[in-house]
């Protein structure tokens, strides 16, 4: 149900954002063995900032846990820890994540590359 890749997209607000108010999309795809690839674009009062991470997932229906750095409350010490959240599916490409530290903002899954020519100029 979680195979391939999904995309959460945060619009730029309708005003002037306050200080310390992002925006953007972060698309996560889900590999064999565990494997979650992350990419973020995110932009805010003094510009966009994009970066890619890998951790790992697990997936025991309706919870995906995922791998995550949790920092001590004095700065000093980081412990790896599992963040678990409740998947729900309206449709088979749309699904909110639940009760964890994740936005609740839709994810939606993206459309299979294409094989041929077309895809090979994107890569």
């Amino acid at each position: 149900m979680l195979a391939g890749c999904w995309e959460q997209t945060s619009h730029p607000p309708l005003v002037k954002p306050s200080s310390g108010e992002e925006w953007g999309s972060r698309s996560w795809c889900f590999a064999r063995n565990g494997k979650l690839i992350s990419r973020t674009f995110a932009c805010g009062t003094s510009g966009c900032d994009g970066w890619d991470t890998e951790r790992r997932y697990r997936w025991r229906p309706p919870y995906l846990s995922l791998s995550d750095i949790e920092t001590s409350p004095d700065g000093t010490g980081q412990t790896r820890v599992w963040r678990r959240c409740r998947v729900e599916f309206l449709t088979a490409d749309w699904m909110q994540l639940r009760d964890c530290e994740q936005s609740k903002d839709p994810w939606l899954r993206e459309p299979p590359p294409r094989r041929g020519r077309a895809a090979a100029a994107h890569e």
